[in-house]
């Protein structure tokens, strides 16, 4: 399985494969319908799935107010950062790999189609330095995977 990583306002550039993942604690409003929790969009791409286990948790809460009041000029100094860190540190990589294969094998089989692409979305675009899109990065190298920005 090909994982890779982006943000919402991109989807539009992904192709029928790429099966997009929501990392956000908080997703565009577009991307959710109260009536179909999981969909398929104008572009035939699946929306709504979200992985909670990489969603930035409690622990997180209240350390980030956005690049304009951050004072922080080091991401390994961010609380924000430095606490999500930590929750992915906890986490049973192997079992987030399977999982998020699982989920891309199943729709690649309800699709009929071959070489699905996992793609974790964050809500930052890549130029954000606060954006924990650096700290999923990172946690993947660490075990040998690469997230490459689509």
């Amino acid at each position: 399985m090909k994982f890779m990583i982006s943000y919402f306002a991109n989807m539009r550039n992904f192709t029928s494969n790429m099966i997009p993942i929501s990392t956000a604690v908080w997703d565009p409003k577009w991307f959710h319908k109260p009536d179909e929790p999981i969909f398929k969009d104008r572009h035939n791409l699946y929306n709504g799935i979200k992985y909670e286990s990489l969603v930035p948790g409690l622990q997180c809460s209240c350390l980030c107010y956005g690049p304009e009041t951050c004072s922080y000029t080091e991401q390994s100094t961010c609380p924000f950062l430095t606490k999500y860190k930590e929750q992915l540190d906890n986490l049973d990589f192997e079992l987030v790999i399977k999982e998020l294969t699982d989920i891309g094998n199943a729709i690649a089989t309800h699709e009929n189609f071959d070489n699905p692409i996992i793609v974790l979305m964050v809500y930052e675009t890549p130029t954000n330095p606060c954006s924990e899109r650096h700290v999923l990065r990172k946690w993947f190298a660490e075990h040998g995977y690469e997230l490459k920005e689509v």
